[in-house]
């Protein structure tokens, strides 16, 4: 038999299906948090495989990102 290994992509898969499960047992407000983490970490991931060797890297690399580029738009909200 051949040795198998598992993809970076199905990795970030299973791994968001796992944080999407722990989020359905939050409460109420900690799940709304979690479910949009969840999104934000699969957001960028897709480009992360090209440097990330680590499905949770690339996840935490893409909502780290994420969470950057919203604060970045927050910042220009706010007048002198």
């Amino acid at each position: 038999m051949g040795r198998s290994f598992l993809s970076v992509r199905l990795g970030v898969r299973s791994l968001a299906e796992r944080w999407e499960r722990v989020s359905g047992k939050l409460d109420r407000d900690s799940r709304e948090h979690a479910v949009r983490l969840t999104g934000l970490a699969k957001n960028h991931s897709s480009e992360a495989f090209f440097g990330c060797d680590n499905p949770l890297e690339a996840m935490v690399f893409s909502a780290l990102l994420e969470i950057r580029r919203n604060q970045g738009e927050e910042d220009d909200d706010v007048g002198p």
